[in-house]
């Protein structure tokens, strides 16, 4: 695909850069041994009915695209990612990536976009001072913890953890959807899910119900005794790579707002460590805010320790008529 010049460099996925652009990811996650694009990023960009489309620009020298920077919406900010085919060990131009980032920004600009976050993993320290340079400030840091699920772990949890079940893929929906939206109302990236958001990640080939671990209470009513959906620990299998082994995450986890504070939560992820362990993965995985102390203090009770952390970098957009 020929490179624009700079004031052309943003634009909403077509067809043609979508597949390009999937084409460049997949080639990239080759190279490095594994995912470079978030699920919420890669389901955007493969999404043909996706509005708004994800925006992105690409990179290079000499004609070869060598980074590429994507865009999608997320609640009421948009997210952006940044995607090069350098070795870990290198980062790419510097000129060239603030390039088409800054290109994004200006096209979330001109459309009046509140608010950008860039995720920066930790093998992408590079792009650090790229984002401090063109304006971006950090936020947020998400720590990766893990552990090991050996069978002494194994059985505890599953003694001590809550009952769960398999997520019912017809009747869950919109009770899920309902517990989710109330648990992270405040979350950038979880909260405000709709129906579609929870159903292209159904249909995502990792998705397996048996993963969706839901936890039930009992509700008395005067017709009878009923049950609804009081907390969920939805897990997520990871295939090995070349950078690390097969491993089991904690995806999303949450509890009924008026069940916060009981316990229920930390007998959530035991339960579903305890499922993750049944299906044969050695190692437990998850993501937490570094400033969510309560649930910090509950995992490393249960044995996580600190793996690595990835970094948000913000950055708030005023309206502009030109860029």
């Amino acid at each position: 695909m020929p490179q624009r010049r700079a004031n052309e460099l943003a634009a909403p996925v077509t067809t043609e850069t979508r597949a390009y652009i999937a084409s460049f990811c997949e080639s990239v996650s080759a190279l490095h041994g594994h995912s470079v694009l978030s699920d919420h990023l890669m389901l955007d960009l493969l999404d043909v009915g996706c509005d708004p489309p994800p925006i992105a620009a690409l990179g290079g020298v000499e004609g070869d695209t060598s980074v590429v920077a994507l865009a999608s919406q997320s609640n009421e900010g948009w997210v952006i990612e940044v995607v090069a085919n350098n070795d870990h060990d290198l980062a790419p131009p510097r000129t060239v990536t603030s390039e088409i980032v800054s290109a994004v920004i200006g096209a979330l600009r001109r459309e009046g976009v509140p608010k950008v976050t860039w995720w920066i993993r930790d093998h992408d320290r590079w792009a650090e001072s790229v984002a401090q340079g063109i304006g971006f400030t950090e936020d947020r840091r998400l720590l990766q913890m893990r552990m090991r699920l050996d069978g002494t772990v194994r059985q505890r949890f599953r003694d001590e953890g809550a009952h769960t079940r398999d997520f019912d893929e017809i009747r869950d929906i919109e009770p899920w959807l309902t517990l989710n939206n109330a648990a992270f109302s405040d979350h950038d990236e979880q909260g405000g899910w709709t129906r579609e958001s929870l159903e292209r990640r159904l249909h995502a080939s990792w998705f397996k119900a048996e993963d969706f671990r839901v936890h039930e209470r009992s509700r008395g009513e005067s017709d009878g005794d009923t049950r609804e959906m009081a907390g969920f620990c939805w897990t997520k299998r990871h295939e090995p790579n070349s950078h690390q082994p097969a491993m089991g995450e904690i995806y999303v986890i949450a509890v009924a707002p008026d069940l916060a504070g009981r316990g229920l939560g930390r007998q959530l992820a035991m339960s579903g460590f305890a499922h993750l362990a049944d299906q044969g993965l050695q190692i437990g995985m998850l993501y937490v805010d570094s400033d969510n102390e309560a649930a910090l203090s509950m995992y490393e009770s249960l044995g996580l320790t600190v793996h690595h952390t990835d970094r948000a970098y913000v950055m708030n957009l005023e309206y502009t008529s030109a860029d």
